[in-house]
């Protein structure tokens, strides 16, 4: 199976649900999946600066942080493998073989992995230590973006093939309901306090607002064309949604859905992380193998850093984060 450099589209799973609270207090990294270079770029954000990159195997695609931002998890769908990165050491400390085509993947509060199949059209809790699949649940086709809630009780995934998402109980894997949206959603988020699912729906160039209450859709928002990458910020009031064909980073009022700016960014952007404080977002930009840094307030780029080519996912982690061998 070969995905191709326009298929393996690399995932900005690590969105505001999953960036860590950190303990010990150190300077959030950013670390961010060049697909095209195999390579994980590590910046510094307290001086916007690539600090280190982490070889990794061929053609990584999703990449999610544990809880404390000490072990990061990169997945390399054509080799039915996952990295797993020492954020402290910034190197791969062992590969889990857990076959299939891993592609999305988020990390609940107790630290399993849960990881969408692409091919399989299934989802896949996953031991972090082993790689032992625990349980796995067949979901829509080609599930893509994958998420878990911030309390831990839900999994979303984005069906891209069957214009759904389906919401599953993280525990049992069980699916609670399967919510039609708009064509190809691809990425998606979830509210700080739970209660709202947003999905990029790539073909119909807009978002999709699902509530974790009524388990509906409760609106719609036009965006620019090929959203593929979003993310709320700290405090829930404003959506961050990336424009691939526009290269455009488009900042939304969550109260009434109004636009509230446009930002240029560079060529192609895609995934979109936070800092731990909401100051700053953090933007992948696949063409130009680079990340725009956009103040949260505003909504403007502030500065843009060459990364590696395809640069397409980001995660975030501590600096002071403890060494993974010793935190497991």
């Amino acid at each position: 199976m070969h995905l191709g450099r326009g298929f393996i589209v690399c995932l900005a799973l690590a969105l505001l649900v999953a960036v860590p609270a950190f303990a010990g207090g150190g300077a959030a990294l950013v670390f961010v999946c060049n697909q095209d270079a195999a390579t994980v770029s590590v910046i510094d954000t307290s001086s916007n600066d690539v600090v280190a990159t982490v070889p990794v195997a061929f053609a990584p695609a999703g990449i999610a942080a544990d809880r404390e931002g000490a072990t990061l998890y990169v997945t390399h769908p054509e080799r039915g493998e996952i990295s797993v990165i020492d954020a402290a050491k910034r190197q791969v400390v062992r590969i889990l073989k857990v076959g299939g085509t891993p592609f999305g993947i988020t990390v609940s509060q107790d630290d399993t992995l849960f990881v969408s199949d692409w091919n399989n059209n299934t989802v896949m809790a996953i031991d972090p230590q082993s790689g032992k699949e625990l349980r796995k649940v067949v979901v829509g086709h080609s599930p893509a973006g994958i998420v878990s809630s911030p309390q831990g009780a839900l999994v979303i995934v984005a069906n891209r093939e069957s214009n759904s998402v389906t919401i599953l109980n993280a525990t049992t894997l069980g699916i609670a309901a399967t919510i039609p949206v708009g064509r190809a959603p691809f990425a998606l988020t979830v509210s700080p306090d739970g209660t709202r699912v947003y999905v990029a729906n790539v073909q119909s160039s807009n978002v999709s607002v699902i509530s974790t209450q009524t388990l509906s859709s409760i609106a719609t928002i036009d965006v620019g064309h090929m959203p593929y990458g979003l993310a709320t910020s700290i405090d829930g009031r404003r959506l961050f949604v990336a424009s691939q064909s526009t290269g455009v980073v488009s900042l939304i009022d969550t109260d009434d859905f109004r636009i509230l700016s446009r930002e240029k960014v560079g060529r192609f952007p895609e995934g979109i992380v936070m800092t731990p404080d909401g100051s700053r977002a953090y933007v992948a930009n696949w063409f130009s193998g680079d990340v725009s840094v956009l103040d949260t307030a505003s909504g403007k780029e502030i500065k843009r850093i060459t990364t590696g080519g395809g640069a397409r996912s980001l995660a975030v982690a501590s600096s002071s984060a403890r060494s993974a061998e010793h935190h497991q």
